[in-house]
């Protein structure tokens, strides 16, 4: 530990999925709150990476990065992976002074973290981003690993209540697990009107607009939201508040789904959007750079998520500090982050038919943007970065006691 026990606590970041000048948001939400944390604490990263084409030393947003190189084994490299990362990120620290492993991903980040700590006798909080808790801790052979992680970790965080219970239901201690959800960037993610947004995007003044965002793979559910939109285009009785738009411009092709993305799954999405019949109202934007996605939020008249399995989404939470209503799967920390009726409409992911449901229910309310910016803004990242030192702290102070 430091020596000075008034000086900063001296937190070593490990997470391999850390944003670099190849791809800008791989593990953005770790990012944003490293750098809030670095603004309490003196942070650093350890981001191993398999990309040679990387600098292995670099600085993001004020944040000292490290990328060690190294390479998963093919195949059965499951069983290995987290013994051969901890021994690269072992040498790569050489030399590092630091208090407290801070580690992102039940594994291999979180079983190798648990390792170095026991050898260099360093307290290891672990945070479950989402998808490794869910899946993880139950499939096998990686399940073996990852409970291993969560039971010899000092310190456990969760994103969501229900993300809590599986760990502890894993073997971990229920009072060493904090639930601290993302933060949002409130100074990019905030209301705006929705006439000049649709104006700077190109898009039309009238009309239903959805937006949707995410990895284009067939978890993320994008094709049952194109489905579920072609079965919820409502007829000409249907009433929509006037705060939402004109009522009659929902109806047939005037309701529009901008899907912002990218992945290897477009051309199956562009294939669903045919057989439905809607192609011409699902337009695939691409990756959207982050300066421009408050403006998607902000035009929008709702914004649509139908993945099926998650930890705690950036997007719910911009949409939120952005006013846009949300109707998306009651997944992951999603219960925890949306309040069913007042600032959105929760359904059951995998289902075509609960979407439309939802979406139809949504379309015939009125909703309270201000209200709902007011809520979502409620966490930003500098918030999370404070939860997250009181809970270094306890994790310090456990390893004192022990």
């Amino acid at each position: 530990m430091s020596g000075d026990e008034h000086a900063p606590l001296k937190v070593l970041v490990l997470a391999s999925l850390y944003p670099h000048s190849k791809n800008e948001t791989l593990g953005l939400s770790t990012h944003r709150r490293t750098v809030e944390l670095a603004k309490l604490c003196d942070a650093k990263v350890v981001a191993l990476t398999d990309r040679c084409d990387l600098p292995e030393r670099d600085t993001r947003d004020g944040v000292e990065v490290l990328r060690p190189r190294w390479r998963r084994v093919p195949k059965l490299g499951v069983l290995v992976d987290g013994y051969r990362y901890a021994a690269r990120a072992e040498r790569a620290i050489q030399g590092l002074g630091f208090d407290l492993i801070d580690a992102h991903w039940l594994y291999p980040d979180g079983f190798a973290a648990v390792r170095l700590g026991r050898r260099l006798g360093k307290p290891v909080v672990l945070t479950g981003r989402g998808s490794d808790v869910d899946e993880f801790l139950a499939r096998w052979p990686v399940c073996h690993f990852a409970r291993r992680a969560v039971r010899g970790a000092t310190r456990l965080v969760a994103l969501s209540r229900r993300h809590k219970q599986k760990m502890i239901e894993a073997g971990a201690r229920a009072e060493g697990i904090a639930v601290i959800p993302n933060g949002v960037d409130t100074s990019l993610f905030r209301p705006g009107d929705r006439g000049a947004a649709r104006r700077a995007l190109g898009l039309p003044a009238d009309g239903i607009i959805l937006f949707s965002a995410g990895s284009l793979v067939e978890d993320k559910g994008f094709q049952n939201l194109i489905a579920g939109m072609a079965r919820a285009i409502p007829d000409s009785g249907f009433q929509i508040p006037d705060s939402i738009g004109n009522r009659q411009s929902a109806i047939g092709n005037q309701l529009r789904l901008f899907i912002a993305g990218p992945g290897d799954y477009a051309a199956a999405l562009e294939g669903a959007a045919r057989n439905c019949g809607v192609a011409e109202q699902v337009k695939l934007l691409g990756r959207v750079a982050q300066s421009q996605m408050p403006l998607w939020y902000q035009a929008a008249d709702f914004f649509c998520f139908g993945s099926f399995h998650e930890g705690c989404p950036n997007v719910i939470m911009e949409a939120l500090a952005c006013g846009t209503p949300v109707v998306s799967t009651n997944v992951g920390a999603i219960p925890d982050l949306v309040e069913d009726g007042r600032t959105g409409v929760l359904f059951e992911p995998r289902s075509v038919e609960a979407f439309a449901a939802a979406l139809r229910a949504a379309l015939g309310r009125p909703w309270d943007r201000a209200a709902i910016a007011a809520a979502g803004s409620r966490r930003s990242w500098g918030h999370v970065a404070k939860e997250y030192l009181g809970v270094f702290n306890q994790a310090v102070g456990d390893l004192r006691g022990a």
